[in-house]
C-alpha cells in the first residue's frame, strides 16, 4: 500500500510518501500562511520524484490539528478531495502525535508543545518506546503552568511551545526536563504518512465525507460588530 502523508498544520508544509519499503520520498518546506498555494505543486513533485503517479496513491493521511485554523483546512480539504476523487481511505493524524514520531524509542515520555498564542499551548504526552507515538494522556489546549503543575518526572520536550516556555519547564522540572534539537521541526509529512499507512492497514480511517479538524479550541473569528464592542486591550489579546 502506498500511503500519501500530508502536513499543513504548522507553518510548515510537508508531503511524503510511504510504501511497503518505508518512506519512498518526503518533501517540506517553511511556508509560513501559503499553504494553499504550495500544496498541490508539492504532492506533484513527491509523486513525480518517487516515479510515480497519483493513481499509485492507496490512502491519504493528513494532519487534522491542533494547529493554524486556517492551513489545517486546507491540508485535509485537499486530502478529502483527493480521496474523494479516488474513492480511497483518509487517515486523520494528529498534529501532536506527528511531531512526537520525531522522537522514536525514547525512554521517556516524548512531549510536543505547540505555541497556541495567549500564554497556552497545544501540548500532548505520548509514548514512542516502540517506535510509533501511541497517546498516554489526551492532547489539549492549556497553560504551560497548569500543566507543569500536573507533571513530573523525566520527559522529552519538543516544539515550538517548548522553546518559548524552556525557561519555565526547566524551573520546575530541573534536570527531568529534556529538550530537542531545535532544528526538529514540529511535526513530520514523513511520520504522518508512516503511521497513516499503518493505520490505514488496520483499518484506522475516517469517514471521507464526516472529517474534521481538531482545533482543541474555537476560532476566534468574530463580526465587525463584535469588534467594534471590544476595547483596545480586548482586540490586542484577540490578535495576539
Amino acid at each position: 500500500m502506498i500511503v500519501l502523508g500530508i502536513d499543513t498544520a504548522t507553518p510548515g508544509l510537508g508531503v511524503a510518501l510511504a510504501g511497503p519499503d518505508g518512506l519512498l520520498v518526503e518533501l517540506s518546506a517553511n511556508v509560513g500562511l501559503r499553504h494553499a498555494q504550495g500544496l498541490l505543486p508539492a504532492v506533484e513533485r513527491a509523486l513525480a520524484d518517487a516515479e510515480l503517479g497519483v493513481e499509485h496513491v492507496e490512502a491519504v493521511a493528513v494532519t487534522i490539528g491542533p494547529g493554524s485554523f486556517t492551513s489545517v483546512r486546507i491540508g485535509l480539504n485537499t486530502a478529502k478531495g483527493l480521496c474523494m476523487a479516488r474513492e480511497i481511505p483518509l487517515i486523520g493524524i494528529s498534529t501532536l502525535a506527528a511531531a512526537a514520531g520525531r522522537i522514536p524509542f525514547a525512554d521517556f515520555p516524548v512531549v510536543p508543545w505547540l505555541d497556541a498564542k495567549r500564554r497556552e499551548v497545544y501540548a500532548g504526552v505520548y509514548d514512542t518506546s516502540t517506535g510509533f507515538p501511541k497517546s498516554i494522556e489526551a492532547d489539549s489546549v492549556i497553560a504551560p503552568a497548569e500543566w507543569l503543575e500536573q507533571h513530573d518526572g523525566p520527559a522529552v520536550f519538543l516544539g515550538d511551545g517548548a522553546q518559548v516556555y524552556r525557561d519555565e519547564i526547566i524551573a520546575r522540572l530541573g534536570d527531568a526536563a529534556r529538550f530537542a534539537p531545535e532544528w526538529i521541526p514540529a511535526a513530520s509529512a514523513g511520520v504522518v504518512a508512516a503511521l497513516g499507512r499503518q493505520m490505514a492497514l488496520a483499518g484506522e480511517t475516517l469517514d471521507v465525507d464526516a472529517a474534521a479538524p481538531v482545533y482543541l479550541r474555537r476560532p476566534d473569528a468574530k463580526t465587525s460588530a463584535e469588534r467594534r464592542r471590544l476595547t483596545s486591550d480586548e482586540r490586542r489579546k484577540m490578535d495576539a
